[in-house]
């Protein structure tokens, strides 16, 4: 994965209010995908990808979503 290149995608592809709840869970998944591979390259990753994830979770309505 190319942090950067993921970095320019999640920013070029946020989705806005007229998205569907799929698209926007999707997005938070990627987000949080991003930020675990991040690691230890930057402070806090883990918790914002638990955010990421925890947003993703609640816009499906399921405990189901986490790191896949």
């Amino acid at each position: 994965m190319n942090a950067l290149i993921e970095m320019s995608r999640l920013a070029m592809r946020r989705p806005g209010p007229d998205t569907t709840v799929e698209v926007r869970a999707a997005w938070y998944l990627a987000k949080g995908r991003l930020l675990e591979h991040l690691g230890d390259d930057a402070p806090g990753t883990a918790r914002h990808a638990a955010v990421a994830y925890a947003q993703a979770r609640s816009l499906l309505g399921s405990g189901e979503v986490g790191a896949v």
